[in-house]
């Protein structure tokens, strides 16, 4: 299985025919590092692509690499090679993006079927030798697309369990510690699953979009308990008498005898 192919062959999934590493070279039979990793296509001429804007540093032909071209990815900071092309459809210095199709696989110069032999190293090493590059397994690379910022921040809710998202390059994946789909805008996010799995613990956020939880990255938000108010009993019979809007018997009968209880009083004291 591929990690990163497809992203050279957009609709399709090759397959790998010869990883990064040492190996038994198929036509020297020499035990020598292979510096690439070589897709298969299923012996198909099929298009193959940038991963994103970039520019053509090179293109040429040897017996060895046969129709071959080098893109610059300035983004991401490094190069890669298309090696063993049937055609090629770039030129240099040429300005290409996700949709240029750079050429077509082949099997030009040393090869024993139709496959894409691709190559990745630091755009620094462009003018090194062969042999005094840094080549690095392509297999291995996490590519983040260009400025993809997913998510639609909510207000707070007092109601639910929330997390606040306070940086601007948190990965948002499509499952915990799973395909990295781009980066999460900053903002809270209502909380709909968790999960614990390779050392963090993964929040879901959206369908199809976890992020991992750090102190440094994110805020959590606990749901809150919310107390029922207890009403204060009244202080007096009088004041209730006052506030019923329909007072009972009982309560009619003690608002009288206060009334009577009063113009006794009050004669009293005229006296």
């Amino acid at each position: 299985m591929s990690k990163n192919g497809k992203l050279l062959f957009h609709d399709f999934d090759p397959y790998i025919t010869s990883p990064f590493g040492y190996r038994i070279h198929p036509i020297t039979n020499v035990y020598t590092k292979h510096d690439g990793v070589d897709y298969g296509t299923n012996e198909r001429k099929l298009p193959v692509y940038p991963l994103e804007d970039g520019v053509v540093v090179k293109t040429g032909y040897t017996s060895s690499n046969g129709n071959y071209v080098y893109i610059n990815f300035k983004r991401l900071g490094y190069n890669a090679l298309y090696q063993h092309l049937d055609k090629i459809l770039v030129k240099e210095k040429e300005i290409v993006n996700q949709n240029t199709i750079i050429g077509y696989t082949g099997m030009t110069g040393a090869s024993t079927g139709i496959h894409l032999h691709f190559g990745w190293f630091k755009e620094s090493e462009q003018a090194k030798d062969w042999y005094s590059r840094n080549w690095l397994n392509f297999e291995e690379y996490n590519y983040v697309p260009k400025l993809k910022y997913l998510g639609n921040p909510v207000l707070r809710d007092i109601n639910k369990k929330q997390i606040e998202v306070i940086v601007d390059e948190l990965r948002v994946r499509k499952t915990p510690n799973g395909e990295i789909l781009g980066y999460i805008k900053k903002g809270l996010y209502n909380v709909l699953d968790i999960k614990e799995q390779d050392f963090y613990t993964w929040y879901q956020i959206a369908d199809d979009n976890w992020i991992a939880y750090n102190k440094d990255w994110e805020i959590i938000y606990e749901k809150e308990e919310v107390k029922e108010e207890i009403k204060e009993p009244d202080d007096t019979f009088e004041e209730e008498i006052i506030k019923n809007q329909k007072p009972n018997l009982f309560f009619r009968t003690i608002k009288f005898l206060v009334e009577i209880i009063k113009k006794i009083l009050n004669i009293f004291k005229k006296s």
